[in-house]
């Protein structure tokens, strides 16, 4: 009983200068230059956080391999579907191209990934994927589901890569109508809570009137998102500039919190500029671009 006293004293000494020290870290870490705080996010990440990131990278994959066996099987045969009907599609673009003397389209390899979220505070726009840098991962390669656009890879490390999604400030997304009636850019915009976040159409032409429930897609401009990835629907307008411009709310595609694998679009690869003769003799079984 006599050292009862004593020992909590200590115990609450010891709770102090813990206390203190993580205040005094922290403090340390908020006040460090850009590079600096990069540098100890990697050593953090890489030592006393990797465990972790291991166990929550585990548990989205186990997560995912859990869907429902009908649901894929059905997504699987919609995709063949679409595979068979692009086939005749493409033999046809891949001849009105060489009439018109056009060059080959461009198209980009993709990475199927594993979006792993976090789940700290202050780090709801930012998540993980299970690709790096020796899977031909870059920064800026954009991340995009099956439902459309979904972010932009950040920073790249060996075997993982760290990417944000539209909801954060920094993202920016040049877009089109499909027709390619009306061009802005897409940006996030913030609400009072996070299921409030929503984008927003700047940049459009004044005369360009654009109804509720029209598609915009990426356009390609800039280089950073592929041309014709979903980026979602007009809801309404938002403002007007001066009779130069108008500015429109947009449903997104992609609601980040519901995403669990995704593709990351890599470096360009041009399609090849000819087809077998037994191939175009058969009916256009070729691959579809």
């Amino acid at each position: 009983m006599a050292g009862r006293p004593r020992g909590t004293g200590e115990d609450r000494k010891r709770d102090f200068l813990l206390t203190a020290g993580v205040i005094l870290g922290s403090l340390i870490v908020l006040n460090l230059p850009p590079g600096s705080k990069r540098s100890a996010r990697l050593f953090l990440r890489e030592t006393v956080l990797s465990p972790l990131l291991g166990i929550n990278g585990a548990i989205t994959r186990m997560r995912e391999r859990a869907l429902d066996f009908d649901v894929l099987r059905a997504q699987m045969d919609s995709v063949t579907g679409l595979v068979a009907a692009a086939r005749t599609l493409a033999e046809e673009n891949r001849r009105l191209r060489e009439a018109l003397a056009l060059k080959e389209r461009e198209r980009h390899r993709v990475r199927a990934v594993t979006v792993i979220r976090t789940g700290t505070p202050g780090a709801e726009s930012v998540f993980l994927l299970d690709a790096g840098s020796e899977d031909g991962v870059r920064a800026f390669n954009a991340v995009a589901t099956e439902a459309g656009l979904l972010g932009q890879v950040q920073e790249v490390f060996s075997g993982r890569a760290v990417a944000f999604d539209w909801s954060h400030r920094d993202f920016r997304a040049s877009a089109m109508t499909p027709d390619g009636r009306a061009h802005g850019l897409v940006e996030a915009v913030r609400g009072g809570f996070r299921e409030q976040d929503r984008l927003i159409l700047r940049g459009t032409a004044y005369l360009s009137d654009l109804s509720p429930g029209e598609e915009l897609v990426t356009s390609g401009r800039g280089g950073t998102f592929p041309r014709g990835i979903r980026i979602g629907w007009i809801t309404g307008p938002a403002e007007t500039s001066a009779g130069w411009s108008r500015s429109y709310h947009v449903d997104p595609a992609v609601y980040p919190g519901a995403a669990t694998h995704a593709l990351v679009y890599l470096s360009r690869v041009a399609e090849p500029a000819t087809v077998e003769p037994d191939s175009a003799a058969s009916g256009g079984q070729t691959d579809p671009r």
